[in-house]
């Protein structure tokens, strides 16, 4: 890598270096977040799956993904497990936190207080005419994903957009809307039981 090359990363990661600090005062400073989601899967530039909900944010550690389509879907960490309803095969997987190396992975952040610095490797930001695109590299080869990219609202902060670029080049986006913060949340939102007859497979 050439001089200016350098030289110019530098710059890069030093401008996103505010952009992160506000968007880590927003989300920080949240007890409960409900916003809705749409979650989209490509591979090859190709559709494979287009799902969407609510999302249920109690901080510090549960979260509640609640999907209209497909109806019955159902994600939910209560602060000790993760637990992941299919109505399709009527079975609920409980799986470890640090067992979790699915697409959740770059959005596990939301679960505890938000530091960039600590949960993705250098980060180069450019702006557009209403928002602050941020793409994150990982820590390491271990991490499962080689690139995430965060489109922030340019006023509010707001994550709007995130997508997630797996080892096998298969991109999960997530898009956000509809942003209510601190609203009154009940506990036993983020209390998981297994639908009736549905088979639960452990860790």
């Amino acid at each position: 890598m050439g001089r200016f090359a350098v030289i110019l990363c530098v710059a890069w990661a030093a401008a996103a270096q505010p952009v992160t600090r506000a968007i880590e005062d927003h989300y920080n400073r949240l007890r409960t977040l409900q916003v809705q989601f749409e979650e989209k899967v490509s591979y090859g530039g190709r559709l494979r799956r287009e799902e969407r909900g609510t999302l249920y944010l109690l901080r510090p550690g549960r979260m509640r993904w609640e999907y209209t389509n497909p109806a019955g879907k159902l994600f939910v960490a209560d602060g000790k497990m993760f637990y992941l309803y299919s109505p399709h095969s009527n079975q609920v997987q409980r799986i470890k936190p640090k067992e979790a190396a699915d697409w959740r992975a770059p959005l596990a952040f939301l679960l505890g207080r938000l530091d960039f610095s600590k949960e993705f490797g250098p980060i180069t930001s450019r702006s557009t005419a209403d928002a602050i695109e941020l793409v994150a590299a990982p820590r390491s080869d271990r991490e499962p994903f080689t690139q995430v990219v965060f489109q922030v609202a340019a006023k509010t902060f707001e994550i709007r957009r995130i997508l997630v670029t797996g080892h096998d080049g298969m991109v999960t986006e997530f898009g956000f809307g509809a942003e209510q913060v601190n609203a009154p949340l009940p506990a036993n939102l983020f209390r998981f039981e297994p639908p009736p007859g549905a088979e639960v497979v452990a860790p």
